[in-house]
């Protein structure tokens, strides 16, 4: 008997038929309770807690939900851990409320067994391939390529190989893990074809979705911020059929009346409002920016000299890269890593908001100013390093010590996408604008969130001295208006010459009117060529050439 169960599981295909369970609610059985801080209670089932046991789940205790925030909010410890578990909770708590919504049809409520567990298992490992001060190193300095975006890492983490995949796949089969991992995979722009199970991403990734409402309770929870986070408007949560699709969307029209429901409106407008505030005191403190710059500056440079790679960091926690990055022996990175852990931050000396950068595009002999910035000094972050490097060298400090944040200018609220059904049709939150109770408020929390964009350049504490000369660098590399950065570039040149002239003694036993006609000599030939063509040597060697002729 043995020999014959043995034997069928060799064969290909009826080991495939083995592998394609029948779901039951026997799956969704609760087998362990774990109690967790803004959350309570969250129940597991007996695949989730085994997935939890797994070393690649662990690890995410040692990753701090909001990175480098701890450094301003010194409570704000919690980790991508009990997050994880968190929308697993809030997960469960959205499949209630979508399952009792009285104002919906049974079709409307209609979630299977299958679809439930896939749901609980995304919201669960929605985070399980970030790395430590992913966001940061990520989608702020796009140094790597999204979490969610690499697919090496994705195999590593949820592949066929991996220990959670052979978990779920021996668990509920290969049927359900394909369809698993066609979910997590998704393209944002694809989501169509996930046919039925369109909503399960809606639900645990999208807009208003699991992941976003347990961060915000969060990290207001771990930061100590008061906002009323109370979701009343989870109970107008219902599924709508939208061709082979289904979405998930909120209520905000009431059947068969030509009014809205206000106070659900509103609730999303406090919402949106909520979203906006913890950007501007946690998202974007300027210590937060500062101390996430440091960190991405000395990730990059460790990859630069080849010490770092992605892959290394997939098994690290936050205070293992930095223990790593300590032994890479790299002056910048060493004194970088130093400075965050004495908490001896950066200073902000400069800043260009959005307003500013845009009023400057008539000026502009460039079609489209934000894309410019966007290529040169976001998404190119080998670029934006090697500026970086020859701003700090050219002005007599360090590699490292000047750094430039510029975020994605797009800032994008996801939460004023979110679909709603309003006046008999379904459209995203912010086209409600027209609205004339809470239109204008609507269309002023997502500009105002859009403003807290702007470009930002830091400088080590041990140079402020060096400060004027810092500005008139970024002055002449972010300005726009064609006639105001020609006189940047020449105040940037001329502070640059002198600082050559002082470190190779080329001002030593000239008279002064000499060393002016020559420093402008210098001047003039630096801001005659192509700065995108000349590196730190060849701008020592006119120099030297300017004050030997």
């Amino acid at each position: 008997m043995e020999q014959k169960k043995k034997t069928t599981l060799q064969n290909p295909a009826e080991k495939q038929q083995f592998l394609t369970k029948s779901i039951t609610d026997d799956f969704l059985k609760p087998f362990k309770t774990i109690r967790l801080a803004v959350s309570g209670d969250v129940h597991l089932t007996k695949l989730e807690t085994d997935i939890i046991d797994t070393a690649q789940f662990q690890r995410l205790r040692g990753i701090k939900e909001l990175g480098t925030t701890y450094l301003v909010y010194p409570t704000a410890l919690h980790t991508r851990f009990d997050h994880s578990i968190g929308t697993l909770s809030m997960a469960t708590e959205m499949i209630q409320a979508i399952k009792n919504n009285k104002h919906s049809n049974q079709e409307e409520r209609h979630i299977d067994v299958e679809q439930e567990i896939l749901i609980r298992l995304l919201a669960l490992l929605h985070d399980i391939s970030h790395v430590p001060f992913g966001h940061t190193i990520e989608d702020e300095f796009c140094i790597f390529e999204r979490h969610d975006k690499d697919n090496d890492r994705l195999d590593y983490f949820l592949g066929d190989d991996s220990r959670i995949g052979r978990l779920i796949r021996n668990s509920l089969g290969k049927d359900m893990f394909d369809r698993f991992i066609r979910i997590f995979r998704v393209d944002k722009e694809n989501l169509e074809s996930l046919d039925q199970d369109y909503f399960i991403y809606d639900l645990v990734n999208n807009t208003v979705c699991a992941d976003l409402l347990d961060y915000l309770r969060r990290d207001c929870y771990f930061t100590n911020i008061s906002l009323d986070m109370d979701y009343r408007f989870l109970r107008y949560l219902y599924l709508r059929e939208d061709g082979k699709t289904k979405q998930l969307l909120i209520r905000l029209w009431k059947e068969g009346k030509p009014t809205p429901r206000r106070d659900i409106l509103s609730d999303l407008i406090r919402l949106l409002d909520n979203r906006y505030l913890l950007g501007e005191r946690v998202y974007f403190h300027h210590a937060k920016l500062i101390s996430g710059a440091m960190m991405a500056a000395a990730v990059q440079r460790s990859v630069k000299e080849g010490k770092l790679k992605q892959s290394d960091l997939y098994t690290l926690t936050d205070e293992t890269l930095i223990e790593k990055l300590n032994t890479y022996n790299i002056p910048c990175v060493t004194k970088l890593v130093t400075s965050l852990r004495e908490r001896k931050l950066w200073k902000a000396i400069y800043e260009k908001d959005r307003t500013t950068l845009l009023s400057e595009q008539p000026h502009s002999r460039h079609q489209e100013i934000l894309g410019k910035v966007m290529r040169e000094w976001w998404k190119d972050a080998p670029n934006r390093q090697e500026k970086e490097d020859k701003i700090s060298i050219l002005v007599g400090m360090d590699i490292g010590d000047f750094l430039v944040h510029c975020p994605d200018e797009k800032m994008a609220m996801k939460l004023a996408g979110m679909k709603v059904f309003w006046n008999g049709e379904i459209r995203p939150l912010e086209k409600c604008e027209d609205d004339p109770i809470i239109g204008e408020k609507l269309k002023l929390i997502v500009k105002s969130h859009k403003n807290l964009w702007a470009i930002r350049g830091f400088v080590n504490p041990d140079y402020l001295d060096k400060k004027y000369k810092i500005v008139e660098a970024c002055n002449y590399y972010f300005s726009y208006k064609e006639e105001e950065k020609a006189i940047f570039q020449r105040h940037f040149y001329e502070n640059v010459v002198d600082q050559i002239a002082k470190q190779e003694g080329l001002n030593i036993g000239i008279l002064q009117t000499d060393y002016e006609l020559k420093k402008q000599n210098a001047t003039e030939r630096l801001t005659a060529e192509s700065a995108k063509t000349r590196d730190i040597v060849a701008i020592k060697e006119i120099v030297k050439n300017a004050f030997s002729s």
